[in-house]
């Protein structure tokens, strides 16, 4: 299944220069994250526009028009396979070939524009948090973790000084984080939202979906769902979540969809007598059956740079729970949308709770997130994209080319 990209004209004003584009990432799908950013931006860029990818892997996209440049693989983990990418790409891409070069933040040497969906050094700040509070990891990989991040955030940092006036983020708290960290000025950091599909993501699918799934995972029609979805739970915030279940008055349920450490969580949830309303199961190819099936998202991830999931729940009519970061901030207004939470279990376990006494202020909340969900387009985010690198882009006609294949 290709990645959606509708036939209309979405790209800068006719008659635009036509500029050669390379696209620089390690992988790219439709399956979520950045990948799936690139993989709704390169097939719209492609339409006036000469554009070449250099990743690792490309899956499950429309390639026309598009000159692919596969860069051979590393098989690591731990971030070595990142780091290594930023080496080979620098090494595969001659800057004076193309006008614009964008990175996804510092996994290349040799940008001119950066689409930033990250914030290493709020992550680095987050997990060391989390190791303090559980001790997860063995000294070893903590040490090696350390001396990754600090990679992580040196690549980050010369990205954004190298590109400042040309860094785009992917969100209003992104930017402030890049102008918080990095001295830059809010003008010298745009900003084009993710966007989502709204054929595929709707409130259309509640009356089939909810049914079924909740019947599957033997949840009755008069159960308060909470659903939360996604990996990274410590980073997320599933022990909060976990631990406001626990403190709420009404008789909650939580779905926890999605890869992270299960047996930890589900220790956790016996622990505090919880574990028979919570229901774990693996990630799902369709998570738009499970944002039909549930009445909210519980969503505390305090430094979450977008958060397709919160938009693609918001499309589907979910109300949602979330931290005050991303396109929470454009989602909710207290009330309409959905209700900000801290990541603190009894700020998360009172609203839960008000959730689940109100059916009416739930129902108004899953109209006005939806109706808050049609801003987020990816030809919206398409064109002003595009037209940041026809008014930024470096004058002057790019020598050469470079082999690939297709």
């Amino acid at each position: 299944m290709y990645a959606t990209v509708p036939d209309t004209d979405t790209g800068a004003a006719a008659g635009a220069r036509r500029l050669r584009i390379a696209l620089v990432i390690e992988d790219v799908s439709p399956s979520g994250g950045q990948e799936r950013v690139l993989a709704e931006l390169a097939p719209r860029l492609a339409r006036r526009h000469d554009v070449h990818l250099f990743c690792h892997t490309v899956r499950d996209i429309d390639l026309s028009g598009i000159t692919v440049h596969r860069l051979p693989p590393l098989r690591a983990t731990l971030g070595v396979r990142a780091l290594c990418f930023t080496v080979v790409s620098s090494l595969a891409v001659r800057p004076r070939d193309f006008d614009v070069v964008l990175s996804q933040g510092g996994n290349t040497l040799v940008q001119n524009f950066v689409l930033a969906h990250t914030v290493h050094r709020d992550r680095h700040r987050v997990r060391a948090e989390i190791q303090r509070r559980f001790g997860l990891k063995p000294a070893w990989r903590q040490a090696w973790e350390g001396v990754r991040d600090a990679a992580f955030a040196a690549l980050e940092r010369r990205a954004a000084l190298r590109c400042r006036g040309r860094l785009i983020a992917i969100s209003r708290s992104v930017r402030d984080y890049f102008v918080r960290e990095y001295g830059l000025s809010p003008d010298e950091v745009h900003v084009a939202c993710n966007g989502v599909d709204h054929a595929v993501f709707t409130p259309d699918l509640c009356a089939e979906g909810r049914p079924r799934i909740r019947a599957e995972l033997g949840l009755s029609d008069d159960d308060f769902v909470a659903l939360f979805m996604g990996g990274l739970w410590f980073e997320k915030g599933l022990p909060q979540v976990i631990e406001a279940l626990a403190r709420c008055a009404e008789p909650v349920r939580l779905v926890v969809v999605g890869r992270g450490e299960r047996e930890h969580f589900a220790a956790q949830a016996a622990g505090l007598a919880v574990a028979e309303r919570i229901t774990f199961v693996p990630h799902v190819d369709r998570p738009q059956d499970y944002f039909a099936m549930a009445d909210c998202l519980v969503h505390p991830y305090h430094i979450e740079p977008f958060g397709l999931v919160v938009v693609e729940a918001a499309a589907c009519g979910l109300p949602l729970l979330a931290a005050r970061s991303g396109a929470a901030l454009d989602l909710i207004d207290d009330g309409a949308g959905g209700l900000f939470v801290e990541r603190d279990p009894g700020d998360i376990a009172a609203r839960l709770d008000l959730l689940a006494r109100d059916p009416e202020m739930l129902e108004r909340m899953r109209r006005e997130a939806h109706r808050r969900s049609l801003q987020f387009s990816w030809d919206r985010q398409a064109t002003e994209i595009e037209e940041l690198f026809v008014r930024l882009a470096p004058r002057g006609a790019p020598e050469g080319g470079g082999e690939a294949d297709r």
